[in-house]
């Protein structure tokens, strides 16, 4: 009989929470190398214990083993007569950072003893197939499990050996290696390089800033495009919970016509901040406003001529670029004079003759690269991610830099290569592609800094990585860096300064004693109260052997034998939202002109494996007379039912398969659920944890999902009996409704409260197989999911209303739970489907066409403003015509009458002669409004203002007036 798990009980969702917080910050783990969607150490780390611990051990024990208690703070703990509530409030956990902080001796010793009694095994083995970036193979090596790690995608795959596999086997002692081999690329750069990034005496170039070019088709001049001409404008921490002060000189660059010549010149604008975001010049007479928006040169895709002022159109823009290829034009230049702040100026003539001489260099050794395959002159296949780029001339990997940035690239490649001769007699074959394998990483981390789709943030002036926004988009204005230095030594900082504090991660013995280990004078009068569990053996050291890191894909483990996995824990494809394969060709192309020769069975392919990747591309099934959404779906889901089928047959059957799934589309959770089901697996618990990094621009301004649920997998009775849907369905309603208080109470809230209902409602749907509907028809886990929608939407608008829902329109209810549960204005249209079909009483079709609510295009809605739905006529603000059919349109009005005149008493007259001022129902629509709509929306700011201003109103709204002056 297979025992109850601690991960199948409870799950420190408020601890992790706050620990995830703490880790959005860097780390040399996770800065090895850019990974798409690598989950937080500390989440990794418990999901990996508690899917190896007991359920009858206490919480105390379980942080304790995870670092967050020492043992005299677990013995005063267990001794406490405290509740729950009040020991919440006194743990002193904020001080601690799980990610950076392995487990000791005693913490690994405590799992040894809990794993020998509940696997009767000290070190139990667990699988993370969907391996990527590493992060839960990663937390099983700090505690000595016997990890297995696949990926199918290379980069993942020389990533993990590199965070893992090359700390365990050689230690701290590999610093001196890298270094020496680092300082030796940078060296032999410097030499070669010097002579194209030539400066000025007493300064050292750091950014070239470009702008890439077009002949405008009207007046012929070469015109640089960019949606901004700023350099910087920084602010400087105030202190927290202080507004951030500007104490610097802002930048900027303003572009000069210049006709005559064809060309636009640029001048450098300096000054303190202005209003809002422009800049005072001083001319010595008076004080000037500069602001550089004015000046912009293309917008949405569409150019303006700075010499003629005319459009210069997209097609246009696009046409000149598959025809010819964009053109650059160097706009400014950041440097620093000795060890004083940075400081930008406009181009030289000597700055342009290095250009020059670069591009003249590189076309003479063109035929010399190629043919040492130095340069990835690979095509680019067309795909979810990379179709764009032929649109803008860009076929082949090379075409993403710009000449200088390419024979800068081109040389590190070929001075690595020349290296690896020398590094390869001087050391062991292992440690020497350990060596080999930390430059190529540098490398990559050079590529990521340094080519077309790189970005400067003028707010910090610095360069941004290309891989933060998790695609390939090509931005108009660019920032290149000096290859002469700075640019591979910024990038090998993670290496030459880091590497050995990513070996005291791993290894608990060259750990410093974490502060919480060490007893208070308190503590140490405690009476011990707990039981300690017998010594057992312990291996001091990590075995390196404990890790397995292989590049398969997860449908065919072949070297993992039946039934041998005590836990699988992993974080599988999101559907189709990263294009893994397709992103990671960015990275690979330059991987194999390092690599290629020293892992020969790993970098054999021209470009990364997309058929057999477990994703849901649709450019994969273009022309083939069926929707590629819908063959993109089935092949995601046949995949992963060949991976779930692999992991059933690895797992023991009294084991556990923990699947970490982030994704706000029913539509993906429908296929991930179908296929764990269909492989023989039921799921037993699920939680929800916030993992997501709100400020990654991939998310940012965007409705995303913040959190990870997880699902808590066990094989299902092979005698399970079928199951009838209307037999379950007020099963799912009520499990749900009573999970909901719980998950709010860790901060769950929003679309992830809905998502973490679907884990919920699996709990019922999956304990038997098949489920049949009244025809005998089996029913698929979205079913399941509208029944567990229906119920948290109807459990959110009760307590927002805090009283009787009678009498409240289904449009109305359907627009504040939109707010309440995206928080933003635009969302997937399939999620206003669901909800609108959570809520009833309406087509969703009619929001847009009848009710005129949203606007719907490209699977996205957004939510009309009262102002734009007055125009589209959905209502009358004539008192006489006036007509309140849903209270909706109530609200609308106001707000539109406000916004239309800017006056209160037009407010109060419509009140007065539509009768409205006596409205309950819409009373209670404004309160609701006024806890759903964000803050930063305008209609919210206007609902502010008529209540402050209107007594009517103020006297009977009364939970603002709590909400806004508390505390």
């Amino acid at each position: 009989m297979r025992k109850k798990l601690f991960i199948e009980k409870i799950f420190p969702v408020k601890l992790l929470n706050q620990q995830v917080y703490y880790e959005h910050g860097g780390n040399p783990f996770k800065g090895l190398h850019r990974w798409y969607s690598r989950k937080p150490l500390s989440f990794s780390r418990a999901s990996v214990l508690a899917s190896l611990l007991p359920a009858d051990i206490t919480t105390e024990e379980f942080l304790y083993i995870m670092g967050i208690y020492s043992q005299e703070e677990i013995e005063f703990w267990e001794k406490s007569s405290k509740t729950e509530a009040e020991k919440d409030k006194l743990r002193n956990i904020k001080e601690i950072r799980l990610y950076k902080q392995p487990p000791t001796q005693k913490q690994i010793q405590r799992l040894q003893h809990h794993c020998q009694t509940t696997w009767g095994k000290d070190t139990p083995s667990i699988l993370d197939a969907f391996a990527g970036g590493g992060s839960i193979p990663f937390e099983g090596v700090r505690y000595n499990l016997n990890v297995f790690a696949s990926d199918l995608n290379p980069v993942a795959y020389i990533t993990m050996k590199a965070g893992m596999e090359y700390p365990l086997k050689f230690g701290k002692d590999l610093q001196q290696d890298i270094d020496k081999w680092v300082n030796y690329v940078a060296s032999e750069a410097k030499t070669r390089l010097k002579d194209f990034f030539p400066s000025q005496p007493n300064e050292t170039v750091q950014n070239y800033l470009w702008a890439h070019t077009v002949n405008c088709p009207h007046c012929h001049s070469t015109i640089p495009l960019s949606p901004n001409w700023w350099l910087s404008k920084t602010s400087n921490y105030a202190g927290k919970g202080q507004a951030r002060k500007v104490t610097s000189d802002w930048y900027a660059v303003k572009p000069i016509p210049n006709l005559a010549e064809k060309r636009v010149d640029f001048e450098l604008i300096k000054g303190k901040k202005g209003k809002g975001t422009t800049i005072n010049i001083n001319d010595g007479q008076s004080t000037i406003e500069f602001d550089p928006s004015d000046y912009n040169t293309i917008g949405r895709g569409v150019g303006k001529c700075c010499n003629c002022d005319n459009v210069i159109e997209d097609d246009y823009i696009k046409q000149q670029a598959q025809a010819e290829g964009l053109g650059h034009q160097l706009y400014a230049v950041a440097f620093k004079e000795g060890k004083g702040s940075l400081q930008f100026r406009i181009p030289t003539d000597l700055d342009l003759e290095g250009v020059k001489k670069a591009q003249e260099y590189l076309e003479a050794k063109s035929d010399e690269y190629h043919l040492n395959q130095l340069i990835p002159d690979i095509d680019i296949p067309m795909g979810e991610e990379t179709e764009r780029l032929p649109n803008i001339g860009i076929n082949q990997w090379h075409e993403l830099f710009n000449p200088r940035q390419l024979l800068t690239l081109v040389s590190y490649v070929e001075i690595i290569n020349e290296a690896k001769a020398k590094i390869l007699a001087e050391y062991e074959l292992e440690k020497a592609q350990a060596i080999i394998t930390y430059l190529a990483l540098v490398l990559d981390r050079c590529v990521d800094r340094n080519c077309r789709l790189s970005i400067w943030n003028s707010g910090r002036f610095s360069v941004e990585r290309a891989s933060t926004q998790h695609s390939l988009n090509l931005n108009w204005n660019y920032p290149e860096v000096s290859g002469i230095g700075e640019l591979w030594n910024q990038c090998a900082d993670a290496f030459t300064s880091e590497f050995s504090k990513l070996c005291e991660y791993i290894n608990q013995e060259k750990n410093v004693v974490n502060k919480q280990e060490k007893t208070s004078k308190k503590q140490q009068q405690l009476t011990l109260t707990v039981e300690t569990p017998p010594e057992t053996k312990l291996t001091k050291e990590i075995n390196p052997s404990n890790i397995n890191i292989n590049l398969e894909s997860a449908d065919s483990l072949y070297h993992i034998p039946d039934k041998t996995l005590e836990a699988i824990v992993t974080d599988p494809p999101y559907y189709g939202t990263i294009q893994y394969a397709e992103l990671s060709d960015f990275f690979y192309v330059w991987n194999k002109r390092i690599l290629g020769d020293i892992f020969p069975d790993i970098f054999w392919q021209e470009l990364t494996d997309k058929d057999r990747e477990a994703v849901a591309n649709p450019s994969r099934f273009r022309n083939m007379g069926i929707s590629p959404d819908e063959l993109a779906k089935q092949d995601y889901e046949g995949k992963m039912n060949m991976a779930w089928n692999e992991a059933y047959r690895v797992l023991k059957d009294e084991g556990v398969l923990t699947v970490q799934f982030n994704h706000k589309e029913s539509g993906a959770w429908d296929v991930l659920a179908k296929s764990l089901i269909d492989a023989g697996f039921e799921i037993t618990a699920s939680w929800a944890v916030s993992t997501e990094n709100p400020q990654n621009l991939h998310q940012a301004k965007k409705n995303s999902v913040s959190s990870t649920v997880i699902l808590v997998c066990r094989k299902r009775d092979s005698n399970a009996p079928q199951a009838w849907w209307d037999d379950l369905r007020p099963e799912v309603a009520n499990l749900v409704e009573s999970r909901a208080e719980y998950f709010e109470d860790n901060d769950i809230t929003g679309i992830d409260l809905y998502l973490s209902a679907f884990g919920v409602a699996l709990n019922v749907f999956s304990k038997s197989y098949p489920i049949l509907d009244n025809t005998g028809k089996e029913v698929r886990p979205e079913v399941a999911f509208a029944e567990a929608r229906k119920a948290i939407a109807g459990y959110r608008f009760r307590k927002l209303l805090q009283t009787d829902t009678i009498g409240f329109d289904a449009l109305t209810q359907w627009y504040l739970l939109a707010w309440d549960a995206f928080g933003a204005r635009e969302f997937p249209f399939d999620e206003a489907r669901q909800l609108a079909l959570a809520v009833g009483g309406f087509n969703v079709n009619d929001l847009a066409k009848e009710y005129k609510l949203i606007d719907s295009a490209s699977g996205i809605c957004k939510l009309l403003t009262p102002q734009q739905r007055l125009k589209k006529r959905a209502f009358t603000i004539n008192p006489q015509e006036f007509s309140m059919d849903y209270l909706i349109d109530g609200l609308h009005a106001l707000i539109g009458i406000y916004e239309d005149e800017a006056d209160l008493e037009a407010v109060r007259k419509f009140l007065k002669n539509t009768g409205l001022g006596g409205n309950d129902l819409l009373v209670k629509v404004m309160e609701v409004a006024f806890k759903v709509i964000p803050d930063s929306m305008k209609e919210k700011q206007t609902l502010i203002n008529l209540w402050l201003g209107i007594d009517e109103i103020k006297s009977k709204v009364q939970f603002f007036q709590t909400e806004m002056f508390e505390g």
